[in-house]
């Protein structure tokens, strides 16, 4: 079962994973008034979800 999870996991998977807990953690962040590291997190999560586009 593992081995099938792994196959089918690739880099752009794995960065378009992480961009969606990235928003969320800025989701959170905004919502708790850290509004700077909000945004930051908003423009990293921006960034990985961009470099998912350009892997094949």
């Amino acid at each position: 079962m593992g081995d099938i999870i792994m196959k089918k996991l690739t880099k752009r998977n794995c960065y378009q994973l992480l961009s969606i807990i990235i928003f969320s953690g800025a989701i959170l962040a905004v919502f708790t008034q850290n509004i700077f590291f909000g945004y930051a997190l908003i423009v990293l999560g921006y960034y990985f979800l961009r470099k998912s586009d350009l892997e094949v």
